[in-house]
């Protein structure tokens, strides 16, 4: 199993993560604190020096392409697709050689999961650069975030502005943003990556089913990428390539560890109900009690956005009720019956 998952620093993902940080604003703060965790002076310092070095227009640009609404979450999807390339400024060259329509075409793979024709089919080949049969495409596919609808909308309207706005963040960003702070966040995960190797080495079955949260690892012809990051902070995320031929990625926090190291019993139970406490994941439980799910179409049943079924997730994942599994190039969300009772069942012994 620890054979088939590598565990790697990749300085582009990071570059990701850290424009996730910024874009969200306090919302990463926030998503610190919902796991009982106070963000430490260098993450919060770093930020601040960032945003500090940002102009207006550059931080307005941020909030567009980076908040939970945004679609500057496609720059994984040449990170995925290119494993070897550990230079930020080379995957913005990526970027760069896709004409403007292929990037939105990845924009419009990524939302449109449920609404896509199937490839190859002659339904599929009408949409590719037809502004009027994407528009359509669309209109069938729901969206509960309408400010993430609006966005995809601009980009299929106007995919040579899109692109140049976008090309002009990331290349920015990197420059005056993060590359001035890229030794330091390198050498802080660093830091950390001995522990997860030696716990990958020793443990291999703990790191997947506590640190990935899945009951199981499938075997996957080019196996797992585990990038350890420092803007991810803690929990995990999953990406797919939806590809036979490239290897599936984990982001995982660096100081996903205190989650577990530091939580005495009576801790642990407070965490177990703090979660529990939300009438959106009271929701996605009762979904995932009657099959597993995967997050669009579960976002869909529920009426809220996929970055929000990713968000309850993590909470979901983080006290063990629910992992997930790779099946038919998806990951499908299951409910731990057994994770959600026994909790309960050790409340009930202990009062």
């Amino acid at each position: 199993m620890k054979k088939a998952i590598a565990i790697r620093i990749s300085t582009p993902m990071e570059f990701l993560y850290s424009l996730f940080a910024v874009g969200t604003d306090k919302g990463f703060i926030e998503m610190i604190r919902a796991f009982d965790l106070e963000p430490n002076d260098q993450i919060t310092g770093i930020l601040q020096e960032m945003k500090k070095r940002l102009s207006q227009y550059l931080l307005q640009e941020m909030t567009y392409f980076f908040d939970a609404s945004g679609c500057g979450f496609i720059l994984y999807k040449y990170i995925v697709r290119n494993p070897t390339i550990n230079k930020v400024s080379e995957i913005i060259e990526q970027v760069q050689r896709d004409s403007a329509d292929d990037l939105v075409w990845k924009i419009i793979e990524s939302v449109c999961k449920n609404t896509l024709p199937e490839k190859e089919t002659p339904a599929y080949k009408e949409l590719l650069g037809n502004r009027h049969k994407l528009l359509q495409l669309l209109g069938e596919t729901r969206f509960q975030d309408e400010k993430r609808r609006s966005r995809v909308i601009e980009a299929v309207d106007n995919p040579e502005e899109i692109k140049q706005r976008f090309l002009l963040l990331v290349s920015r960003f990197y420059a005056v943003g993060f590359a001035p702070f890229e030794a330091d966040i390198l050498q802080a995960i660093e830091a950390e990556k001995p522990k997860y190797d030696d716990l990958l080495e020793e443990k291999p079955e703990l790191v997947v089913s506590q640190y990935l949260n899945i009951d199981r690892l499938l075997d996957h012809p080019k196996g797992y990428i585990l990038h350890l990051s420092f803007f991810k902070y803690v929990s995990c995320h999953a990406y797919s390539s939806y590809q036979e031929d490239l290897a599936d990625w984990f982001v995982l926090g660096i100081y996903s560890d205190r989650l577990y190291d530091d939580l005495a019993a009576v801790e642990r139970q407070a965490q177990f109900f703090k979660v529990l406490s939300d009438v959106n994941r009271i929701a996605i439980i009762r979904r995932l009690a009657e099959r597993p799910w995967f997050g669009q179409e579960l976002a869909e049943a529920l009426n809220i956005s996929p970055p929000t079924v990713s968000y309850h997730m993590g909470f979901l994942q983080q006290i063990g009720v629910v992992s997930f599994t790779r099946t038919d190039n998806r990951f499908y969300y299951e409910l731990d019956r057994s994770k959600l009772l026994k909790p309960l069942e050790g409340f009930i012994k202990s009062i």
